[in-house]
């Protein structure tokens, strides 16, 4: 086992680490009140080539795998800067079962940041369940005509091409809806966090999607969600990890300085005692991360550990912007301060892309099915 990083993943986490610390200066606070997407800032990133890290270089892409995808989220995300989740989802799904001409037309633009993708499954009545999807897609003359809606859709409609799952008469199908394909209108919702992701309702109303828009087979839908869903586990630990960090390395700053009588906050044993758990469960995270990255890289079966990972990571990102506050005090109870932000992000997230008690219960039954005590 090699706990390293190789010389390129630190030039790697270097550059983006000095990228996102210079931008997230620059960075217009109105996109955060207003909840809009920086799309300026997402073709930046997409300039570096950081928005196809998972694509081949024949398409765009940098070809290198999960663990730089999560050096990408983790050091973006400690500066609060939207990550390339979403895109690279869609380039997971397409170098999956995408056909070539869906690949090379595709492909190029998520991985120089010049298009946005966006992941449409959640409805009304409908969560992390499939069995009840209500959005239906019917053929007609070479098309798909889709009806439904779909609910807290993050990018919905700032994406230029969103993967919409649906239900056919032979099963669960996903199909690639261009985002100004007549039929489909979207509705902004005003969420908690998370808020340079914009959420939106989509309403799918007679739209007609060409049926080379398939990705994938008819019916097979789960096998694309499938192929992506523990990469994407992954990249929201990365970018949990990340908001902690960026989260604790202010609650530090700001004791170092605070004086308490004669002594400074971070002299109490007690404070102490705080911050080495908050660095030992961060640590712990980060393994696991990495070891849930390594094993997507192999090939490797590695459901259990990306779980843990997701619900780690989420648990010990709470657990530091809470105690931020025990190291801070008043000041974290200000709007101004950047505690606000990174509570509502990480409280946002542990929601998003699985709840901790839905990896709970996938981590229980993948214990049951074949775990080695």
């Amino acid at each position: 086992m090699d706990f390293q990083y190789s010389p390129e993943q630190l030039q790697l986490i270097n550059e983006v680490a000095r990228f996102a610390k210079k931008e997230s200066a620059a960075l217009a606070k109105d996109y955060e009140d207003k909840s809009i997407f920086p799309r300026g800032l997402h073709k930046k990133i997409g300039q570096k080539g950081w928005t196809g890290p998972i694509v081949p270089k024949a398409y765009g892409g940098m070809g290198k795998g999960a663990l730089e995808y999560c050096i990408i989220m983790e050091e973006l995300s400690k500066e609060l800067i939207t990550g390339p989740q979403t895109s690279v989802q869609l380039e997971k799904m397409l170098l999956s079962f995408g056909t070539e001409r869906q690949k090379r037309l595709y492909l190029p633009k998520l991985a120089s940041g010049e298009y946005v993708a966006a992941l449409a499954i959640s409805e009304p009545q409908v969560g992390s369940s499939f069995k009840n999807l209500q959005t239906t897609a019917k053929k007609d003359n070479g098309f798909y005509i889709i009806n439904g809606k779909k609910s807290h859709i993050n990018l919905a409609g700032d994406a230029d091409i969103l993967m919409v799952f649906t239900r056919t008469d032979i099963g669960l199908t996903c199909l690639l809806v261009d985002r100004d394909t007549p039929g489909i209108r979207f509705e902004k919702r005003d969420p908690l966090g998370m808020r340079t992701l914009p959420v939106y309702d989509i309403f799918l109303e007679g739209c007609r999607v060409p049926g080379d828009h398939l990705l994938g087979e008819e019916g097979k839908g789960l096998a694309a969600f499938l192929t992506t869903f523990n990469l994407s586990r992954i990249g929201n630990a990365s970018t949990l990890i990340g908001f902690a960090r960026g989260c604790l390395e202010h609650a530090v700053s700001y004791a170092r300085d605070r004086r308490v009588g004669d002594s400074r906050v971070v002299d109490f044993q007690g404070i102490q005692w705080l911050l080495a758990e908050m660095v030992a469960e961060l640590e712990a995270a980060r393994l696991i991360r990495d070891r849930a990255a390594l094993a997507e890289d192999a090939g490797i079966e590695h459901t259990l550990n990306t779980s843990i990972s997701k619900l780690l990571a989420a648990e010990v990102a709470e657990k530091i912007v809470s105690r931020a506050f025990s190291l801070t005090g008043s000041y974290a109870c200000y709007r101004e301060s950047p505690f606000d932000r990174y509570w509502r992000e990480i409280k946002t997230l542990q929601v998003a892309g699985g709840s901790s008690e839905i990896m709970k219960n996938t981590i229980a039954r993948e214990i049951l099915r074949s775990y080695k005590f």
